[in-house]
């Protein structure tokens, strides 16, 4: 008992430290500061030891501008492979985690989604449709690919959780393009019956979950997304999560939320596509977001796929398991 007063009694003076420091910094600089220069931080490890470089790609609508990290050395012996984000900040935080391992076997191309990160649009369309031709306008613009008959070469995609819809829908839409497909931790096919119970286990309105405001609802979603947790993030002072919040949601609010209902609200079609494309998958078997189930559900339904199941993860298998994500991936690709 004595230990955990000790404990107690550690985290309220750090946090009266902490508190104290924030009001004293906040004297001298404007937050979010600290979150402002990881993010440059990342940019710069994504340029020096990944051999990425930023590009903007402004679109043939004249409505969207996407975002691109793209290799800066691309090799015509390496097969191009681009990487779809899901909620939870830009690309860069997303893959951290991955692109130092990823470029030395593929040229890379990972766009941040619109609304993510720096890519925009004042289309009011907020479907996966517009997301999946987005990312194909930029790459066809990039010249990486075939789209419509325009570009050349071919790309796979590895893509994570809101990322698996937007690959799905650009492998259906263009077969011609996208060659290999890996979907991880995604619930492509959900039925609304399948959503709504979900949701009910999560509180409701899983949107305003994907789209945190306050410090508590960035916790649930990290508690809800890792089957570790996290556990240092109950150590992280709130002033810090709300830097986060700020940078990562709060200049694209509304539209991110958009996104999110018109994901979750949607009906799908009575029957997922089939595509023809090789595809991995990959799950944690402790996903709390899409539960196993629907893993081995998309499996029966792509004759042509393969199920990889990592122990002990969650639904941040990019975050919980990088090396074995990236081996998986590699191994699939270049086969």
């Amino acid at each position: 008992m004595a230990s955990m007063k000790d404990v107690h009694l550690f985290r309220r003076y750090l946090s009266i430290f902490l508190s104290l420091f924030q009001s004293l910094f906040s004297c001298f600089f404007d937050f979010p500061i600290l979150i402002k220069i990881a993010d440059s931080f990342l940019s710069l490890y994504f340029l020096v030891f990944c051999d990425l470089r930023p590009v903007t790609v402004d679109l043939d609508d004249g409505e969207t501008t996407v975002h691109f990290w793209i290799s800066g050395h691309r090799r015509i012996s390496r097969p191009n492979l681009v990487m779809l984000h899901g909620y939870g900040g830009n690309s860069k935080w997303q893959f951290v985690h991955q692109v130092s391992d990823l470029s030395r076997s593929f040229n890379l191309f990972i766009p941040d989604l619109l609304f993510f990160g720096k890519s925009y649009s004042r289309n009011p369309d907020r479907s996966v449709e517009i997301q999946a031709r987005s990312v194909a306008g930029g790459l066809k613009k990039l010249g990486c690919c075939c789209v419509e008959g325009v570009g050349g070469g071919r790309v796979s995609v590895y893509s994570i959780s809101y990322g698996g819809f937007v690959a799905y829908g650009m492998a259906e839409m263009w077969p011609e393009m996208v060659e290999k497909l890996v979907i991880v931790s995604s619930g492509v096919g959900f039925t609304q019956k399948q959503k709504t119970a979900e949701m009910k286990k999560h509180g409701g309105d899983c949107s305003k979950i994907l789209v945190p405001k306050t410090p508590m609802d960035l916790r649930l979603l990290i508690k809800i997304s890792m089957n570790t947790g996290l556990t240092f993030v109950h150590w992280v002072p709130d002033f810090i999560l709300s830097q986060f919040i700020s940078v990562m949601y709060e200049k694209n609010r509304q539209e991110l939320l958009e996104l999110a209902k018109n994901l979750l609200e949607r009906e799908e079609e009575p029957e997922l596509t089939v595509i023809s494309q090789k595809t991995l998958i990959v799950w944690g078997d402790k996903d709390k977001v899409f539960p196993l189930e629907h893993a081995y559900r998309l499996q029966r339904h792509l004759e042509s796929s393969r199920l990889e199941i990592i122990k002990e993860t969650g639904h941040a298998v990019n975050i919980e398991a990088p090396t074995t994500l990236n081996n998986l991936i590699t191994s699939f690709v270049l086969s």
